[in-house]
């Protein structure tokens, strides 16, 4: 077999062993490390074999043709159930009632070491100090709630 048609059959079972890894098989598995040796070992070989040149074209067709399923592969009904195409509208967010918590006053229910849990409200509530130490039953405050974070500092007498 001559170089040149070994570099076309290395190239060509590189990409479609990643094709199978890709849409038969998901993950990063056997096949999928198989072909991209695959891929390398032509373009290797294109490059010591058949020259620069070869080596610069095999390389250039193994990009093109993966960037072809990249842009492919999401397109195809497999791929449009392995990828989200849209950003999802809905969902859950930062807790409404939280932002209610800001400069409410509690009790430390555990220790803070910075985290834990206190009670406000007759409501726990998982939160973090600036990273002080606060002993359990302390009165504390909180300072602030930013998203599902809510931080607390104790309450000066």
């Amino acid at each position: 077999m001559t170089p040149a048609l070994l570099v076309v059959a290395l190239l060509v079972a590189g990409l479609v062993l990643l094709a199978i890894e890709v849409l038969v098989i998901p993950g990063v598995g056997l096949v999928g490390l198989l072909g991209g040796a695959a891929v390398l070992g032509a373009v290797a070989l294109a490059w010591v074999a058949l020259g620069i040149g070869y080596g610069l074209l095999a390389l250039g067709a193994g990009v093109c043709v993966t960037g072809l399923l990249f842009w492919a592969v999401p397109r195809t009904p497999v791929g449009r159930k392995m990828v989200l195409l849209e950003t999802q509208r809905s969902g859950r967010g930062p807790d409404a009632r939280l932002a209610a918590l800001a400069g409410k006053e509690g009790r430390a229910l555990t220790p803070l070491r910075p985290a834990g849990t206190v009670e406000i409200e007759d409501r726990a509530v998982d939160v973090v100090t600036d990273g002080l130490y606060v002993e359990a039953g302390t009165p504390v405050r909180v300072a602030s709630v930013e998203g599902n974070r809510v931080v607390v500092e104790p309450r000066k007498p």
